[in-house]
């Protein structure tokens, strides 16, 4: 009678593979390096600009012109991507300390000066177009707020979608443990389970606006999106991959 042994190879199997795993690293978040998405497809590194907006919201900043004296923030949806170089005859009306960039069918050039005293709030949209807006006489439609500077305030979205996500993580590290023991998976699709279900938790945090501290009104005027101040035209969210490093054995 010959005894065939199979337990033996399996187990050899199930130790390599968890080794494997033990020595794989998951990045996730908006990365420069190409990864994958959600759903486990090939994606495209993100460029630069995504990558500094990513930092920005993760961590706050402050952002001043680098080669000119005023940040030009939109507050109009007209001016939305766009500059104040884009608005042929456009003029400027200081109020109450803060500098407006503004255009009018029946003005050109520079607005007239106005006596003002300097605030440290933000401006009162409303108050100010209605201050100025007078059909009658001249329609002047407020673009842009000049500034020397912003402050975003941080909005961490990985950090704190990880944080928030603990114990979904940790069943999908039961999951891929599982999968190797009993369903024959290898260290790689153990990771690639990981890394989606990571991907997926991070982007569900960024969708629920309650997570933020939300937009400010001139932000507000813009938006598409004013109750959630991380989605606009959801580049960012859906930028978010993972990869996986190392696992050799």
């Amino acid at each position: 009678m010959v005894i065939e042994d199979n337990i033996s190879p399996e187990l050899e199997r199930i130790r390599q593979e968890l080794k494997k795993l033990k020595n794989m690293c998951i990045h996730v978040g908006i990365q420069g390096a190409p990864g994958f998405s959600k759903d486990g497809g090939a994606a495209e590194g993100a460029p630069a600009d995504l990558l500094t907006i990513a930092g920005v919201h993760e961590f706050g900043a402050t952002i001043k012109p680098k080669t000119v004296k005023h940040l030009a923030i939109p507050i109009d949806k007209k001016a939305a991507g766009k500059s104040p170089k884009d608005f042929e005859g456009l003029f400027f009306i200081k109020s109450d300390g803060y500098l407006f960039g503004c255009i009018s069918p029946k003005r050109k050039g520079e607005g007239p000066k106005r006596k003002t005293s300097p605030s440290g709030k933000e401006p009162d949209l409303k108050k100010h177009k209605n201050e100025f807006h007078k059909p009658e006489e001249e329609d002047i439609q407020f673009l842009f707020l000049l500034l020397e500077s912003a402050s975003i305030p941080e909005r961490s979205f990985i950090r704190a979608g990880y944080d928030n996500s603990r114990d979904e993580l940790n069943q999908a590290c039961r999951e891929a443990l599982e999968g190797i023991l009993f369903e024959g998976w290898d260290a790689e699709t153990a990771a690639n389970h990981i890394g989606m279900k990571a991907v997926g938790c991070i982007q569900m945090y960024m969708s629920a606006s309650s997570n933020f501290k939300e937009k400010g009104d001139i932000t507000k005027e813009t938006s598409n999106w004013p109750d959630n101040p991380l989605v606009e035209t959801g580049r960012l969210r859906n930028s978010i991959t993972y990869r996986i490093e190392g696992g050799g054995s």
